[in-house]
């Protein structure tokens, strides 16, 4: 579809995989297939595609020529995966240091890192009723343009609906207590995004346009009704480009110290005078500018390098921005944040890092959105500078005060985990007043 990220082709069937395919092997070369067979649709594609554009056909990742154009066709069946492991091998043939032998390998390893996930996906499905907490939730799976991306559902079917989205390297399940908290009263969503948690782990260019668009159609496809949108550091503010898109849909943003840059109101206008229009509107208008970045190589080196060195000390790192209460680092939650940095390709958000294109700064993104807006803030944040008390008291500025809620909490970067019952009860007080169950 037109909204489908740069390079996507669902259309077509068997026919057009096939014809695909064989262009991929004949070209022997990534970039010239994406020249050919991946135009980024800047007229209708939306901004991933504006991104994706500036970037290129040799800016692309090695191997994401590959997962873009066959991944949903792959998932639709319109081509076999034995077919290209098969073709693949063959083509690596003498001269495994070709650029035809490199893209052999590249379609090779992500049909095997597709078959990893399903796998992961099949164990999880199975392995659900282990959880201590199986009651309250369980966990599912949806195809986002042909990727597996778990999900987790529970609570009330007749309470307003609520979808949480995750920090960096976290996942559904850093929510899990306040799926738990809030299930009597609320249906209750959680997300992996692409590339974290159990979903899929493409090498694509990852960006803060991709996971909104990921955000936004689980909101319209699997909760497919008006919802709550909240998420934690990057999740809040993808929450909140999500909720810009979705506006009348999204009935409330809910932020935990959500990431993005927010200034006051006169810096805020001065900064779009200079500009000649929000952030969004210049991409659109002008496209994104040109990125220079490290070599792929080196990039691919370096988030490997990077989780390597983290993972020893996911534990350390998590207590010092849980410094309030540092006893809910449990085992659980690092043993998750470990485990799925181990999968096929999860090196590669990290190496995405360096080509992320323009942001918009929260005051845009919050004046879009135009809806009622609740921060429950960890004031004791040790990230960004420890700025976490003058951000929180900007919201009022850059906001309608009157749409505003904010619930200020002795806690550090991730308070629905630190302190989940005092964000579940802001939460619960929240979405009964917008609803309009108790007076505002």
């Amino acid at each position: 579809g037109d909204d489908h990220p740069y390079g996507s082709r669902a259309e077509g069937g068997e026919g057009l995989a096939l014809q695909m395919w064989d262009a991929y092997r004949r070209l022997g070369d990534e970039s010239a297939f994406a020249r050919e067979w991946l135009p980024a649709n800047t007229e209708g594609g939306g901004l991933e595609q504006i991104a994706m554009e500036a970037i290129g056909p040799d800016g692309l990742a090695p191997g994401e020529a590959f997962h873009r154009a066959f991944s949903e066709l792959l998932s639709l069946g319109c081509i076999s995966p034995s077919l290209i492991l098969q073709d693949s091998q063959s083509d690596q043939g003498f001269w495994p240091f070709s650029a035809q032998a490199r893209a052999a390998r590249h379609a090779e390893e992500a049909v095997e890192g597709r078959e990893w996930h399903m796998l992961l996906g099949d164990l999880d499905v199975e392995s659900d009723g282990e959880r201590e907490d199986r009651d309250a939730f369980a966990y599912k799976y949806f195809k986002w343009q042909g990727h597996m991306v778990r999900y987790a559902e529970g609570g009330n079917e007749q309470g307003p609906a609520v979808l949480f989205v995750h920090g960096f390297g976290a996942s559904a399940d850093q929510w899990h207590k306040c799926i738990k908290e809030l299930g009597s009263t609320h249906k209750v969503y959680a997300i992996d995004l692409l590339g974290f948690g159990h979903s899929a782990k493409p090498i694509v260019t990852y960006s803060q346009y991709l996971w909104e668009d990921v955000v936004r159609d689980f909101a319209l496809e699997v909760v497919s009704r008006p919802l709550y949108l909240s998420g934690n550091s990057i999740g809040g503010y993808t929450a909140m480009s999500a909720a810009s898109q979705l506006k009348g849909f999204c009935r409330g943003l809910i932020l935990c110290n959500s990431a993005g840059r927010i200034v006051d109101a006169e810096t805020f206008a001065a900064e779009e005078r200079e500009r000649g229009g929000t952030v969004k509107a210049t991409l659109r208008r002008e496209g994104a500018p040109a990125k220079e970045s490290p070599p792929q190589w080196a990039l691919n080196w370096a988030g490997r390098a990077i989780i390597a060195g983290l993972r020893p000390n996911v534990e350390s790192f998590c207590k010092k921005v849980y410094p309030n209460s540092p006893e809910q680092v449990t085992p659980r939650l690092v043993d998750s944040i470990v485990r799925d940095s181990k999968d096929p390709g999860g090196f590669s958000i990290l190496a995405a890092g360096f080509k992320l294109p323009p942001q918009a700064t929260k005051n845009e993104l919050l004046r879009e959105f135009g809806g009622k807006l609740l921060v429950t803030q960890g004031v004791n944040d040790p990230l960004g500078g420890g700025v976490s008390k003058k951000r929180f008291a900007l919201y009022n500025q850059v906001h309608p005060e009157e749409d505003v809620k904010l619930v200020s909490i002795e806690a550090g970067h991730c308070p629905q985990c630190e302190a989940y019952e005092e964000v579940s009860n802001a939460i619960r007080t929240f979405t009964a007043e917008v609803e309009g169950m108790v007076p505002a």
